[in-house]
């Protein structure tokens, strides 16, 4: 997808209507990019057609590079809910050390429990 993703990296919008190219906002391309476009339209449209083909895209978007960041911030709530008994209970707990992996019978169960969360909630 490295032709679409150069406009993209532009901060355009490309979407095939048709057999058509449609960028967008029009206020952002300059001639550089009509050049590009038209030097790169028929990269432009196998790569829209790919990526819109239920059945091809799949396969296509596997072999792309998956740039995932996860972060508290954009974590589901039950990771947040494991997280914080985990923590809570190690500042607690005489018996828990997480430095050297020693911990007692409920900070390992909550630690299995943290650890098994999904980050990211299932939509």
């Amino acid at each position: 997808m490295a032709a679409l993703d150069y406009l993209r990296q532009a901060g355009l919008v490309v979407e095939l209507e048709g057999k058509r190219l449609r960028v967008t906002p029009a206020s952002r391309i300059t001639d550089e990019h009509r050049q590009y476009l038209s030097d790169h339209r028929a990269d432009l449209l196998v790569e829209l057609e790919v990526a819109n083909d239920p059945q091809i895209a799949p396969v296509a978007q596997q072999h792309e590079p998956q740039h995932l960041i996860r972060t508290a911030a954009t974590a589901s709530p039950e990771w947040h809910q494991s997280r914080d008994l985990y923590i809570g209970h190690l500042m607690r707990c005489d018996a828990c050390h997480a430095p050297t992996v020693r911990y007692c019978a409920i900070g390992e169960a909550l630690r299995q429990r943290y650890e098994n969360t999904q980050m990211e909630t299932s939509e």
